[in-house]
């Protein structure tokens, strides 16, 4: 399978475990369950659960290992995104090209939304299996998305507006404000099924260098944070430095790595 492939395959089968997660949009109290709805059906291209599928199956696992995590990580990336368009935070109008969920569905509306996203995310993740497993998955996710993590970089993002802001402190808003989440959801996955510890190290060193990658790749399709510092061809250059530090860190998976490889240069050479 082709890695476009892949990632409609496994892209489907999130959205269909997604869909039945959720509250139904009928249900009462409706506006709420819809606001949550649109947040989470919003045209999301699924790199982070689908992040978790794949490290379960680089260690030697099964992709059904790691769904309950990879819709968690999802669950939590929605929440974080209806939350950074608030006006209080972003004051975004548009998410991908329609109505963030505030000016949609109401701002108060839009923080209990992202509030319920981000408990039923951690809510899926006490469902079934292995207590101990269930309890380092929760433990891990709150570490990555708390403070410090998600919610730090938000903060320190929100104290950098209107500044003028180094390299140091955009890596840290970049750093924990979306390689945090990339490396949570390769950690879980790694972690939801058979992987020791030599392998869900390496599998979080992959997620941290291929998350801040990510996001410079982010900065130079928006002309923002490192390609503002750096121009876009050096910004670029600090990205493919960082991609290959991630792929070095897959070394002990040996060819079980393969996918999460042609995943990293998939995301190196985006245009979107």
């Amino acid at each position: 399978m082709d890695i476009s492939g892949y990632f409609r395959k496994y892209g489907g089968i999130i959205d269909k475990r997604l869909d039945r997660f959720l509250p139904k949009a009928a249900g009462y109290p409706k506006v709420l369950y819809n606001a949550m709805r649109y947040a989470v059906f919003s045209g999301g291209k699924r790199v982070r659960p689908v992040l978790s599928l794949a490290a379960s199956e680089a260690c030697s696992g099964a992709w059904s290992d790691a769904i309950m995590p990879a819709c968690a990580v999802e669950l939590v990336h929605a929440y974080t995104l209806v939350h950074d368009d608030l006006p209080a935070m972003d004051n975004a109008d548009y998410r991908r090209g329609r109505l963030s969920c505030h000016k949609r569905f109401g701002e108060a509306n839009a923080i209990l939304a992202g509030d319920a996203l981000l408990t039923l995310a951690f809510g899926l993740l006490a469902r079934g299996g292995d207590p101990a497993r269930q309890i380092r998955m929760i433990r891990e996710l709150s570490t990555f998305i708390g403070a410090p993590g998600t919610v730090a970089g938000q903060a320190v993002d929100i104290a950098a507006k209107g500044k003028k802001t180094g390299k140091d402190i955009i890596k840290y808003i970049n750093y924990n404000k979306t390689a945090a989440l990339i490396a949570a959801s390769l950690k879980m996955g790694a972690a939801a099924g058979t992987a020791d510890e030599v392998k869900i190290r390496a599998i979080e060193g992959f997620g941290k260098n291929l998350g801040l990658a990510y996001q410079i790749v982010d900065d130079v399709l928006d002309s923002e944070g490192y390609a503002r510092i750096l121009g876009k061809d050096r910004a670029l250059e600090e990205a493919r430095v960082l991609t290959k530090r991630a792929l070095a860190h897959l070394k002990p998976l040996g060819a079980k790595g393969g996918r999460l490889i042609e995943i990293a240069y998939l995301l190196l050479a985006r245009t979107k």
